[in-house]
């Protein structure tokens, strides 16, 4: 389990709607009323009921809309380490180029924003 950031309590009068941005891996429980959640990127969309809670997987624009109001904690939680995939493990076995070693050397050299292209 991730380690929580922060915890922050919000309350939606009826028929308002917030806009959250970069709210990945955040956790969103309903405590009262009722919530309807949609990410830009994501298919779906979240109706939250009293009890119920959902964990936000995309870092893009989160909308709430509370048609007769709600109360919603949401809880922030660090990124859990990305996993190295079997595929990039087995590369890194028969090319030097994608071992651990080289990888980390390379992270090393980037600038602290990553890639620029322009």
């Amino acid at each position: 389990m991730a380690e929580t950031i922060a915890c922050e309590p919000v309350t939606l009068a009826p028929r308002t709607t917030l806009v959250l941005a970069q709210m990945a891996h955040a956790e969103v429980s309903c405590r009262a009323g009722g919530v309807w959640i949609t990410q830009y990127g994501d298919p779906r969309d979240v109706v939250l009921k009293p009890g119920q809670s959902v964990v936000l997987d995309v870092p893009t624009a989160t909308i709430m809309t509370a048609s007769d109001g709600a109360d919603v904690l949401i809880t922030r939680r660090a990124a859990l380490p990305a996993r190295r995939s079997v595929g990039r493990w087995l590369a890194g076995l028969f090319d030097p180029r994608w071992s651990s070693r080289a990888s980390s050397a390379l992270h090393q050299r980037l600038p602290v924003g990553g890639l620029r292209h322009g």
